[in-house]
């Protein structure tokens, strides 16, 4: 997309057409008024000494012309203007640029030539002048458009230092500005107002929402280990007394990565986190669901790699990414590589329809259309929150085995070689 030119400039440049236009057209209008002019008065002129010259003529008299034309008769008129029509003409004659009047009056030819290298010489000091006069006019007008643009621009530019330094909304610039820059100060103002507001109570709610839930799940976490343990025994209730106590850890791991979402990025702390023994712990968790399925979970490393992000924030965003693929795979295998700067989770599952593909990472859209699978999709939205607020990268891919495959890009760190 070609970049748009700043206000500063296109207010110059409008300045400079606007100067271009009025210049141009006051410069036309002139110089054809000066033509029009010109050839008024010369012709009126050199009718009145040809009419003047031939009645002399006429009557006997040696006619006597001013001492810039010059009076022609019959023989004595040049070869080059007897072969043109009577009227008026403009020509080169010798080295001499003449105005000349051609005229018959009976059985005599007449021409009366004027030179006309002084008018000539007039009208080039004319049309310098005007093209003078267009030249500084542009200059003028680009002056004048840099010096009005950087007053024009400076409320604006003024308003948009403050809204990037945080300024408090009752103290951004031009407020009371009855103009069109204390209108979009005072929107600025309302809008900024408004999404502190927002943003508060989100605060609000997350904080209250934590403080509420950390004690009951707590409580459903350990009951469910109780139960989970009491049922070893049991197969049928033991698995669902195991559903119960993974939904509730996967609950407890979900608020912990979401009250730290709700944080400014800037002012959490990440510390070097080694990731090979989260994603190990992920797969683990993730066994249940490959229960009964012929697909093989397999976890490639180059070394023990680490990245500078929270362990809970981590933990939700390979785990989010590892249960959806083993979720959605019902054969083949699920693929993770890990290596410096580079995280990938590749599946042999159904894919991704294509109509799901373009919105996969909106709140409650599913990665399958299949009624079967659990989940509200919640899953693929948070971790592309958890992305975004890691600055980190995400791409998805499709292999050309099928399925899916997301690849996670983020800063490198020294890798340590495997034990």
């Amino acid at each position: 997309m070609k970049p748009r030119l700043s206000l500063r400039t296109r207010i110059i440049l409008t300045d400079i057409l606007l100067a271009v236009i009025v210049a141009g057209a006051f410069s036309l209008v002139s110089y054809i008024s000066v033509k029009v002019i010109e050839a008024q008065i010369i012709d009126t002129r050199l009718d009145q000494i040809a009419t003047r010259l031939i009645e002399s003529h006429q009557q006997g008299h040696l006619p006597k012309a001013p001492p810039e034309v010059r009076f022609l008769v019959g023989a004595g008129i040049p070869p080059e203007l007897r072969q043109l029509p009577s009227g008026f003409h403009d020509l080169v004659l010798g080295n001499q640029q003449v105005h000349v009047l051609l005229r018959n009056h009976g059985s005599h030819h007449y021409a009366v030539v004027q030179e006309v290298d002084d008018i000539v010489h007039t009208e080039s000091i004319i049309l310098l002048s005007l093209a003078v006069g267009f030249a500084v006019s542009v200059l003028l007008a680009a002056v004048f458009g840099a010096l009005s643009a950087r007053r024009v621009i400076a409320p604006v530019t003024a308003l948009a230092e403050a809204v990037n330094r945080n300024t408090e909304p009752t103290r951004l610039p031009s407020l009371r500005a009855q103009d069109e820059i204390g209108l979009l100060s005072r929107a600025f103002a309302k809008r900024t107002d408004e999404l502190d507001h927002f943003l508060q109570r989100e605060r609000m709610f997350t904080g209250d929402v934590s403080h509420e839930l950390r004690t009951p799940l707590t409580i459903i976490l350990g009951a469910a280990e109780v139960l989970t343990a009491q049922l070893s025994e049991h197969p049928a209730q033991h698995a669902t007394a195991e559903r119960i106590r993974r939904v509730a850890s996967e609950a407890s791991q979900q608020l912990s990565a979401l009250l730290l979402l709700a944080r400014v990025p800037e002012t959490l702390d990440a510390p070097l986190t080694t990731l090979n023994p989260l994603i190990e712990s992920e797969i683990e968790r993730c066994q249940p669901l490959l229960d009964g399925k012929p697909v093989q979970c397999t976890f490639e490393f180059t070394g023990q790699i680490s990245a500078h992000i929270r362990p809970e924030l981590a933990g939700i965003l390979i785990g989010n990414l590892l249960r959806n693929a083993c979720r959605h795979t019902d054969e083949g295998r699920v693929l993770i590589q890990l290596s410096a700067g580079r995280l990938v989770i590749e599946d042999t599952g159904i894919g991704l329809p294509p109509n799901v593909r373009e919105r996969l990472f909106e709140r409650f859209v599913h990665g399958s259309n299949q009624p079967e699978h659990e989940g509200m999709g919640l899953g693929l939205s948070i971790v592309k929150r958890v992305v975004d607020h890691l600055g980190w990268e995400m791409h998805l891919e499709t292999p050309n085995a099928g399925g899916t495959r997301f690849v996670l890009s983020f800063p490198a760190t020294p890798t340590a070689s495997p034990s």
